[in-house]
């Protein structure tokens, strides 16, 4: 909608463009809120039942504002489309208020309370309250002062809607059965939504009519009215929404009730009643501007200048009394100076009719004062007697604030510092010589401009949002910017801008007074500087490291995860100053810790400590993390550091400290540390060690660990077991889960458990995990090729793989390197897979499924799923978690999750799969319970593909 593209009068042309804003903003939080809580199941709102209250309290007050203002109005001017608003309005703050006090958790109301019993008022009132609008906006509506005066009619109309309301009470309280049912345990029904529409049908005629009123002049404030309407169509919106009585949408819905009952508020009913005030105010306003052209002093004179009349509210300006003055001539009243400048303003006004701007000043009991003459002839009595009209007004003020002004203006013109004044608009319209000593803009180049082309865009935006918070509510600002001199150079100034205010307290102008603080903070900064940063290096020094720990422990604790502490010593550090001197020592450090800073994230700190100790802290990081950073801290130490002519070669020491295992607070954490790191240089320095043996050991392990797997592939150490998966109804075999065994000559059969999460942290998981899918397709192609043509191979993919933007590429080439189908494979996802990013997760999972393979939910339960969620999956089968089969057979309440399972899964036409199957009664319940497919050691363990060659040449024989 863009109402501005309409034919609308320029009457109503700003009060549209005034409203349009809020319009567009509130139909696109309708738009915003149905598109949010179509993905995201609405929650029940806390505390509905108050918001819900004061909400229908608010529209009911304004309705009977609007009753209240409008009957009012009607009998001082009366019109039938305020009186039909009045007492329609009337009607619907009744039927609010009995919706409020039937709302389901409020004390019974006559009858007992329910959601459908507040329905049954709540539509009756949408629907008098629409109806009322259209009759109002479809009558024609008469200019103010046209009516007739009241009779007695306005009485029947009144008693008609309350009769109305009456009868609705009535059925509502006696006959609730007369109402069709609208809402039930699902929600609205169709009836409801379908009124709630009808309400927005009526809305939009009336619509339709206001833009035919917006085309022509009207008597009334077509645009707000407009508002009014559109924002009650929208609520109606949100009534077709809600599906629990109490989510956001219902909530929302009376917020903008609220809105739409303000608009109308101001649109017919403020109006109708200031528009009498506004009226006589206006004249008001027009005789007081009469007066105000009055002067002091008004004297009726003749040529000669002798006093006929004179009229005065300030007798003290006058010289003498002035039943004194009358009949006496100026030259014997006024001083010799001020009489001639007064003969001279009359023999002005003779020649010319009127004279203007003669100026004397008048030595009075309470000082000088200063008038200005205004003289006009008035007419004549006989051929040689003209009378004039005297004018004579104080002007003393204006001299004086003219002097004033003179003296100010000096004082600005040679303030040193730069100074400018600005309109309400925000252009410049006055700046002083020091404003362009220290910009290089002459007034010429900035008169008319906005204030921003002196920004050199570093300042932030929250300094203009807090200066415009100060100024629009009339408080001055005090702050700095940082600036650009016409010449580009930047420069810091500090400013004190102040808006100035008229009588009427409106803002006018802005007052800027600026001073260049660049040297000063160049200073200021030197100083933070040796107070918080190492002089050396430009570290954070001893002082900094003690916040910055701080913020990084308060992170840590928020976030429930662990923090390390590193201290690192260099090796020897001592022979480098005594043998090479101190300049290459400290060439040595600075590089050092250059080094270090490139390793560690924006959010670690590195600190120098003194000497050769540096001290570094990393906020949520765990052990096998902090190992893997002191790996490469030390490499980044040991690399080979070329200083003058000299080719240095250092190692360093580095001891490990973790939160909260080896403390709570800095000082603990750094004495461990510490004898960790001295610890490290008994073992022989160029190590690191951590204060806990057990995280040590657990540390070696995992970096023994990563080392041989990455070898792992090209030694073949790496296998795939194969465990069958058996349907329960025939029992017969109808695919395998190809499961990764990794034995190592030295640390024997490692378990999957193990090594499967150190190749994903350490990002090898992507290689095994293709070589894993190829050697089962490759496997798959031998069974098919062997004539098992219907035996599907399982994978499993991990969060790793499924993240890597190249997955499903990946797997088109393995399908067409094996020429293997695609109904052959199969790839699981674990549920903690299924729910990360899910729209991403959805795209990528259509991909494989548009792929031809079949998909799998493994896991699944043991998570948090939205079944609508999943529902729009395009996954195949639901794999049960063996914790749910485990005690399928002993405990009677063991089948209520799995049955729960099963029967999702069937009404998303999903096959089922139960692992950890390992006795005769857990499988015997799966099959009672309707379970499809099971897998586990009650069949087959995971064994190598050439064990199941003899139950494959059976033709699948019966297991179990």
């Amino acid at each position: 909608m863009n109402l501005f593209r309409l034919q609308i009068h320029p009457q109503h042309l700003a009060s549209f463009k005034a409203v349009a804003p809020v319009l567009y903003l509130l139909t696109g939080g309708v738009i915003a809120a149905w598109a949010y809580f179509s993905v995201a199941s609405p929650q029940r709102v806390g505390h509905y039942l108050t918001l819900h209250q004061v909400l229908e309290t608010l529209s009911i007050a304004v309705s009977a504002l609007v009753f209240a203002v409008g009957w009012k109005a009607h009998s001082l001017n009366p019109q039938r489309n305020v009186l039909i608003l009045a007492c329609g309005f009337l009607g619907v703050a009744i039927l609010d208020f009995s919706h409020m006090l039937s709302f389901a958790g409020m004390p019974d109301y006559i009858t007992p309370n329910s959601v459908a019993k507040g329905i049954n008022f709540w539509l009756p009132a949408r629907y008098l309250g629409a109806l009322t609008l259209l009759g109002a906006v479809a009558l024609h509506w008469r200019v103010p002062g046209d009516a007739a005066a009241p009779g007695p009619g306005r009485f029947l109309v009144l008693a008609l809607v309350l009769a109305v309301v009456a009868v609705i009470h009535a059925v509502v309280f006696l006959f609730p059965q007369w109402y069709p049912q609208t809402y039930d345990d699902q929600g609205l029904t169709r009836f409801k939504i379908a009124s709630e529409y009808g309400v927005v049908a009526l809305y939009a005629a009336s619509l339709g009519v206001l833009l035919h009123w917006a085309r022509e002049r009207a008597a009334f404030d077509v645009a707000r009215l407009f508002a009014a309407v559109w924002v009650m169509a929208l609520s109606e919106f949100f009534f077709t929404f809600y599906v629990v009585a109490t989510d956001p949408f219902n909530l929302l819905g009376h917020m903008y009730k609220v809105v739409g009952y303000y608009y109308l508020y101001r649109a017919i009913f403020v109006g109708t009643i200031e528009a009498p005030y506004r009226v006589l105010k206006q004249s008001d306003k027009a005789m007081r501007a009469v007066l105000d052209a009055v002067p002091d002093l008004m004297f009726e004179v003749t040529r000669d200048g002798r006093y006929v009349q004179i009229h005065t509210r300030q007798p003290e300006l006058l010289l003498m009394p002035a039943s004194e003055v009358v009949g006496r001539s100026i030259h014997d009243i006024l001083p010799p100076a001020a009489a001639a400048v007064a003969q001279a303003a009359i023999n002005a006004a003779a020649e010319q009719g009127l004279a203007r701007d003669f100026q004397y000043a008048l030595d009075l009991p309470d000082g000088q004062h200063w008038f200005e003459l205004s003289v006009a002839r008035k007419g004549m009595d006989d051929e040689t007697d003209d009378h004039f009209v005297v004018l004579s007004r104080d002007i003393t003020q204006r001299v004086q604030m003219l002097d004033t002004l003179r003296k100010l203006r000096h004082a600005v013109e040679q303030a040193p510092n730069s100074i400018f004044i600005a309109g309400a608009d925000g252009n410049i319209e006055y700046v002083n010589p020091a404003f362009t000593a220290t910009t290089g803009y002459s007034p010429e180049e900035v008169i008319g401009r906005n204030p921003r082309l002196l920004s050199a865009g570093a300042t932030p935006a929250s300094v203009y949002a807090d200066l415009w918070a100060h100024l629009t509510s009339g408080r001055p600002w005090r702050g700095e910017f940082v600036n650009r001199r016409k010449g580009g150079g930047e420069y810091n100034e500090s400013a004190i801008i102040s808006p100035l205010h008229d009588e009427q307290g409106r803002i006018t102008h802005y007052l800027a007074v600026q001073e260049d603080v660049t040297e000063r903070r160049r200073d200021e900064e030197r100083i933070r500087k040796l107070i918080n940063f190492d002089a050396l290096t430009g570290l954070p020094n001893r002082t900094m490291f003690a916040s910055r720990f701080s913020q990084a422990l308060a992170l840590t604790q928020r976030s429930g995860h662990q923090l390390a502490l590193l201290y690192l010593d260099l090796d020897h550090f001592k022979n480098v100053n005594d043998s090479l001197g101190h300049q290459v020592g400290d060439g040595l450090l600075i590089e050092i810790a250059h080094r270090l800073q490139s390793v560690v994230r924006d959010e670690d700190t590195v600190s120098r400590q003194g000497g050769d100790e540096f001290v570094i802290v990393l906020p949520l990081t765990d052990a096998q993390q902090a190992a893997h950073v002191a790996d490469e801290l030390q490499a980044q130490v040991r690399r080979i550091c070329k200083l003058e002519h000299h080719e240095l070669v250092v190692t360093s020491s580095i001891g490990i400290a973790m939160y909260p295992e080896d403390g709570g607070d800095f000082e603990t954490l750094a004495q461990r540390a510490d004898a960790a790191m001295f610890r490290a240089k008994e073992s022989g320095r160029d190590t690191y060690r951590f204060f806990s043996a057990d995280m040590q050991a657990r540390s070696l392990r995992v970096l023994q660990i990563e080392n041989a797997l990455r070898s792992a592939l090209v030694l073949g150490q790496l296998t795939l077991h194969y465990q069958p998966q058996i349907r329960l109804k025939d029992r017969r075999l109808v695919g395998v889960e190809a499961l990764l065994r990794w034995t190592h000559p030295e640390l024997g059969a490692v378990s999957p458990a193990e090594f499967i999460p150190v190749a994903e942290s350490s990002g090898q998981i992507l290689g095994i995990g293709e070589w894993v899918l190829r050697t089962a397709l490759a496997q798959a192609r031998q069974w098919r090729d062997a004539g098992h043509t219907e035996l599907v191979v399982a994978v499993n993919l991990s969060m790793v793989q499924f993240r890597h933007p190249g997955l499903v590429d990946m797997v088109r080439r393995a399908l067409a390197d094996s020429n293997v189908p695609p109904q052959m494979l199969e790839l699981e996802l674990t549920e903690s897979i299924a729910m990360d990013a899910p729209e991403q997760v959805i795209a990528i999972v259509r991909q494989l499924y548009d792929l031809g393979v079949q998909l799998s939910i493994d896991d699944f339960g043991t998570g948090y799923s939205s079944f609508s969620y999943i529902q729009r999956l395009k996954v195949h089968k639901l794999k049960i978690d063996q914790s749910f089969v485990r005690h399928l057979g002993e405990d009677p309440s063991a089948p209520h999750i799995v049955r729960a399972i099963i029967g999702l899964a069937q009404s998303l036409g999903l096959e089922t799969i139960a692992e950890g199957v390992e006795t005769v009664a857990q499988r015997d319940v799966l099959l009672g319970l309707g379970c499809d497919t099971g897998q586990g050691y009650h069949f087959s363990r995971p064994v190598p593909a050439a064990d199941l060659q003899g139950l494959l040449t059976q033709g699948h024989a019966v297991l179990g």
